[in-house]
């Protein structure tokens, strides 16, 4: 706002004192924004490049310090060494870059500012000179002409230190604009115990990706019914479950319990009756029993003690100094990954719900612990309608029914 009402003010004053300086400043005056508007996309790009570049050194030492252990027993850390300091040698010369550029982008708003307030100098004096203006109105264009061009000055120096945060803040905004699924109002839904889930020509595609993710899905589940969808990654085997949990808005097609479509549902009533174990489950900075009780906050320790030990982890709980008051770090630091997802299915354990989605729940685990968290997996199951995305043998045996993807996601 200053960058747009001082300089209109200072001119408006400049022409009622002196036509000839008031010129000068208004044919000077535009070339500072033109000359912004061309050095900051320069530097906004620059800034962008960086944001990327600390992004990708921050992502990669964060698995490099969670994969530590693994990297050492096959003697892989010190090559992982020399990653981290390539990047970083890499984030350190396109810091400099940037500051350069930064630099020199206010050198030049500086320099053409300093010399517009001396070509307006230059006439003052020549026109005193020679008598043809007086001291007091040179006095007052001297210190008028500077004023004009500072705000906008100021704007240039205000978007540079800014630039850095627009980069951040548009990604921030991606995910904040990001479509939210639209959800209905009925609680009364039909009891999934007795009633199938019906998909019917799903559709559903991502922006900026080619070919949609599934097209013209069709698919019924029996209440009790266990389903496995099987297919190459990158078919849709996750999206599937997401547009069956309510996370994923179909762009056509329809999800059904029973009668009622799914968008006519509230969601929460709908969680109520699902449990969820994910690929890679996240457990949070917390006691063991907090993680085990996200799906049921007011379930008592018998309650925990007892899903453990369905999980086959109960054991393991019990010797550890404070039990399940056990704290955990972030992402379940101090478990292993095959503990780590025995306390995921300990959750679903705990829920009881009667519907059940399963996403590649022994995924990236050895053949020992898969073998053990098969013989929970199947305990879990029992009894419940069960949609599980897998593609190892093992776990497709534990299937009524085999439903294969193809990577266009053609309707089964």
């Amino acid at each position: 706002m200053l960058g747009a009402l001082v300089p209109v003010i200072v001119l408006a004053r400049l022409a009622r004192a002196d036509l000839v300086a008031a010129g000068t400043v208004a044919l000077t005056l535009p070339l500072i924004p033109v000359f912004m508007a061309l050095v900051g996309l320069h530097t906004e790009a620059a800034n962008r490049r960086q944001f990327r570049l600390l992004t990708r050194l921050s992502h990669h030492f964060l698995d490099v310090v969670a994969g530590l252990p693994t990297l050492r027993v096959f003697g892989r850390a010190k090559r992982q060494a020399g990653i981290i300091a390539r990047i970083s040698a890499e984030q350190r010369t396109t810091t400099m870059r940037t500051l350069r550029v930064a630099f020199l982008s206010s050198l030049v708003l500086e320099l053409l500012a300093t010399l517009s307030v001396a070509l307006v100098a230059v006439g003052i004096g020549l026109r005193l000179v020679d008598g043809s203006l007086g001291l007091a109105t040179a006095l007052l264009v001297l210190i008028l002409a500077p004023e004009a061009y500072l705000p906008l000055r100021r704007l240039g120096e205000s978007y540079h230190a800014g630039a850095e945060g627009i980069a951040a803040a548009q990604q921030i905004a991606a995910v904040l604009d990001a479509p939210i699924v639209r959800a209905g109002t009925r609680t009364d839904l039909p009891d999934p115990r007795t009633q199938p889930i019906v998909v019917a020509g799903l559709r559903v595609s991502f922006p900026g990706r080619g070919a949609a993710a599934l097209e013209g899905l069709s698919l019924r589940v029996a209440a009790g019914e266990i389903v496995a969808v099987t297919g190459p990654s990158g078919c849709g085997k996750s999206t599937l479950l997401h547009v069956l949990l309510g996370l994923q808005a179909p762009d056509a097609g329809s999800v059904s319990v029973g009668e009622t479509d799914l968008r006519e549902l509230d969601l929460a009533a709908w969680h109520a009756q699902l449990a969820w174990v994910p690929q890679h489950p996240h457990l949070f900075a917390g006691t063991i029993a907090d993680n085990v009780r996200i799906g049921r906050p007011q379930a008592p320790d018998a309650a925990v003690w007892r899903a453990l030990a369905d999980a086959r982890l109960a054991g393991t709980v019990a010797r550890l100094p404070h039990g399940i008051d056990t704290p955990l770090g972030e992402r379940g630091a101090g478990l292993s990954a095959g503990e780590r997802q025995r306390l995921a299915l300990a959750r679903a354990f705990v829920r009881d719900a009667p519907v059940l989605l399963l996403d590649e729940p022994t995924a990236g685990l050895d053949g020992r612990t898969e073998a053990e968290l098969l013989h929970v997996v199947r305990r879990l199951i029992a009894g419940r309608t069960v949609v599980l995305a897998a593609h190892r043998p093992a776990l497709v045996a534990l299937a009524d029914r085999v439903l294969e993807l193809a990577p266009e996601a053609a309707a089964a």
